[in-house]
């Protein structure tokens, strides 16, 4: 570019522009002893939303690498492979929770984990939809055949959500913090969710932990969340590798449900407390229809939320309750 020229855009860049809807033809020259100040103004607006389309058309181009079973397996580690785990990714499906409940009936080893790109009846808690766009996300659930007993699973939901936000973490520059039991929040914004359901496999737990994380998905493609979120790329200013991110959250899942076998949620409970978002904070919570302002104060060893009113202390479980920050 000469100096005291304007910008001229590259071949590359013209021809996205042109694709973009944006024509180059020459413009008639300004008159500049005409020239005002809404005009200036006018000319800035249009700089900008020309500059905004052309960002939104180049992030509609970028393509994101693909699943791949082979590179995920080689993020695993040696102890878990040796366990023989099914692994099944897929392009397209209605829900890996249901996937993982439906394989769990016929699973011969202890744990399946189950990955697509894509769901097109993807759930959250509460029966919610979960969001879920092709080649975005990862959308993530584990088979788990267990050997608890249903009264063994307290503080299981809270447990899962701190090994997730752990596992998350080293690529989130520890921004990602816990709101009980399980919402895995970046500065109030969701960036991933945890869903837990449990089949009997003859009187033991047959366990589905489902989890849904943000990685690539812009604006337009989240326009029907209902609540404020966020993505992995966004808050890392990168463009993360998921292959990566499953094959690192897998080995940690993988070490979680031999400590939780053993010890339960008291092998996690230090480190929720330390990803704990409300402790401390004045929230409110709904309980049957009622609601009440209450002060947080942590968990206790079986993930039970403990809460402060006036002079009063809670106790409460998860399912029982909802809860926000006030």
């Amino acid at each position: 570019m000469v100096e005291g020229e304007g910008f001229e855009p590259s071949k590359h860049e013209a021809a996205d522009l042109q694709s973009a809807g944006f024509d180059r033809s020459p413009t008639p020259p300004i008159n500049y002893g005409q020239k005002t100040a809404r005009n200036s103004l006018t000319a800035s607006l249009l700089c900008q939303l020309i500059l905004k389309k052309y960002h939104d058309f180049q992030d509609m181009k970028q393509i994101f690498p693909s699943l791949d079973k082979d590179k995920i397996l080689n993020f695993l580690s040696k102890k878990l492979l040796d366990c023989n785990p099914d692994l099944l990714v897929s392009e397209l499906t209605g829900s890996t929770n249901d996937d993982a409940k439906d394989f769990l009936v016929r699973q011969e080893n202890d744990l399946s984990f189950h990955i697509t790109e894509q769901q097109v009846t993807g759930k959250g808690r509460n029966g919610k939809k979960w969001v879920s766009p092709k080649g975005r996300n990862i959308y993530l659930s584990v088979g788990w055949k267990s050997n608890l007993n249903y009264s063994e699973l307290d503080g299981l939901s809270l447990s899962v959500g701190t090994v997730t936000a752990k596992s998350l973490n080293k690529y989130a520059n520890n921004k990602i913090k816990l709101k009980w039991p399980n919402d895995l929040l970046v500065d109030n914004k969701k960036i991933a969710g945890i869903l837990i359901e449990t089949i009997d496999l003859n009187g033991k737990a047959g366990i589905i932990i489902g989890i849904g994380i943000n990685i690539h998905m812009n604006e337009h493609e989240g326009k029907d969340i209902d609540q404020s979120w966020v993505s992995l790329d966004e808050i890392s200013n990168a463009l993360q590798d998921r292959n990566e991110i499953l094959g690192a959250l897998i080995n940690r899942i993988f070490n979680f449900t031999e400590d939780f076998s053993e010890n339960g949620f008291k092998s996690f409970k230090s480190d929720f407390e330390g990803l704990d978002i409300l402790k401390d904070k004045e929230c409110e919570i709904v309980m049957k229809d009622v609601k009440k302002i209450v002060e947080a104060k942590g968990v206790n060893d079986h993930g039970e939320l403990l809460v402060k009113e006036d002079s009063n202390y809670l106790t409460l479980r998860y399912g029982e309750v909802s809860i926000r920050e006030l």
